[in-house]
């Protein structure tokens, strides 16, 4: 599990059959502090998460992929919770 921010939404003209109306967000690893601790990556976001959000993100594909209802899709992160701040 990541923690992460949310830094945008990514779209796409062309994409796999399965991501076909999901929601793709584009995402930041971030220490307890809000720092930046990795390279951005694009995740599943089925919880609609708001840009600049803190959220949970797990890595487990085979999770993933039971969300999008394709045992072969290509999309590996997924957001699975929303950080609530104070």
């Amino acid at each position: 599990m990541i923690l992460a921010r949310i830094d945008g939404h990514a779209t796409s003209s062309f994409c796999d059959p399965s991501l076909k109306g999901q929601t793709i967000v584009l995402c930041t690893p971030v220490d307890e502090n809000g720092q930046n601790a990795g390279s951005p990556f694009a995740a599943l976001d089925p919880l609609g998460a708001g840009r600049h959000a803190l959220v949970f993100i797990t890595t487990d594909g085979s999770f993933t992929q039971k969300t999008t209802g394709h045992d072969d899709s290509p999309i590996r992160n997924e957001v699975i919770g929303i950080v609530d701040t104070p």
